[in-house]
């Protein structure tokens, strides 16, 4: 059984790091009644308690919990079903009904658009308490539904915490654990206790939680989550299929820009083909220029679409060979150009604080001393300029 289903809370005591959280929205069950608002939504960063606690508290209080996920609110119909008999019939053991709308962040795009209205609507007639969960929820679309609500707010869980939680795991499991090895997981899950007790038990497999483990566990998600993304922008057969390709990359776009990048020509072997893609990927490009510049968010939408569906969409068929994705080695070259150009820079300050110069004219003057220092000891020159060892090296090269 899963970490994350095995340990997951029974009770409200069992539910940690949200004590604030946790008694509003008691309190708000308990006296729904009394309440101003009919539901209560539950924000904050993913894996840090907000459905555990609804369950928990749902066992603790002796509610029946009936549960509805976003997916499930993309068809009206089958959604506007569930909310007329969920928030209207009563229980069949006449017991106390608890109604839970999970992940409702995930709600968008122009197919989604009746979804909200119509959740509110529904929310209003409701005998029982509603409880929302969202990560967050930036798009306007969502007003109705925070202003209608009683907002309870989930802190991001320290690593301390996490750290406590996968110890007491380890104990249970008798499961030997480095200390260094269990920090490093809980500050690579930032806050994520779910995704934590999942990485912990995929590094309990050798009986031992090391740290080599957790570090190469940690390296090896990245480098399979964007594999698996850019073999399904390649390989699908629809944009469609493609668009969702890069929700379980952690990567920032530039990183994903160099990927794609490193890889396209090795799939996409049709100039026209090619001329596309890169025309999707250049747009993209110009997009995530005007999020760095002005902040402009909202064009984080078509980011994604142009490097998922947009470069999909390029090919004018799907390329049957098996093909070993990459990541680019410019990054390395660049890094190596940058420590190259740090000690010419080094140097050229040096020089210009001893010649009484600018910056900029002392770069101009560093090949006259690359010669002098290759031909001559210039030991003199060394000494009056304060240059280390290394830099002695670097002008005799």
């Amino acid at each position: 059984m899963l970490y994350n289903i095995k340990y997951a809370p029974q009770n409200s005591s069992q539910i940690i790091g949200q004590q604030i959280a946790l008694a509003q929205l008691k309190d708000f069950i308990l006296n729904y009644k009394k309440q101003k608002n009919k539901s209560a939504l539950l924000t904050g960063p993913i894996g840090n308690g907000k459905t555990s606690s609804v369950y928990a508290l749902a066992k603790e209080l002796n509610y029946d919990l009936l549960e509805i996920n976003s997916s499930d609110l993309r068809n009206e119909a089958e959604m506007k079903s569930f909310l007329n008999s969920a928030l209207g019939q009563t229980s069949l053991f006449f017991k106390p009904k608890l109604i839970l709308v999970d992940e409702i962040d995930n709600v968008s795009g122009q197919r989604d658009r009746g979804a909200i209205p119509t959740l509110c609507k529904a929310i209003e007639k409701s005998s029982y308490p509603v409880i929302l969960t969202a990560n967050e929820l930036e798009d306007s679309k969502f007003k109705p539904l925070i202003k209608s609500s009683y907002n309870i707010q989930y802190q991001k869980l320290e690593y301390k915490i996490v750290a406590e939680v996968l110890r007491s795991i380890c104990q249970k499991e008798n499961l030997a654990f480095e200390e260094k090895a269990l920090n490093s997981l809980a500050r690579k899950a930032d806050g994520d206790l779910r995704a934590a007790l999942i990485d912990l038990q995929i590094c309990a497999e050798k009986g031992k939680i090391e740290f080599n483990d957790v570090n190469n566990l940690s390296d090896r998600k990245r480098t399979e989550s964007i594999l698996n993304a850019l073999m399904l922008i390649f390989k699908s057969s629809s944009a469609e299929n493609a668009l969702h390709a890069l929700e379980n990359t952690d990567l920032e776009p530039n990183e994903i820009f160099l990927w794609i990048d490193e890889n396209l020509p090795k799939e996409y072997l049709t100039p026209k083909s090619l001329a596309k893609a890169y025309e999707h990927l250049a747009r993209a490009d110009v997009f995530n220029g005007r999020i760095k510049r002005q902040q402009h968010w909202r064009f984080l939408a078509y980011l994604n679409d142009l490097l998922t569906a947009g470069i999909s969409s390029a090919k004018e068929e799907r390329n049957t060979n098996s093909i070993e994705y990459k990541p680019t080695m410019r990054i390395l070259r660049i890094w190596q150009s940058n420590m190259k150009n740090a000690k010419r820079k080094e140097i050229a300050e040096k020089l210009a604080k001893h010649t009484h110069t600018s910056t900029k004219v002392a770069l101009q003057q560093i090949p006259y001393f690359q010669n002098i220092f290759k031909k001559n000891s210039a030991t003199e020159i060394a000494k009056e300029l304060e240059l280390n060892e290394e830099e002695i090296d670097w002008l005799k090269k």
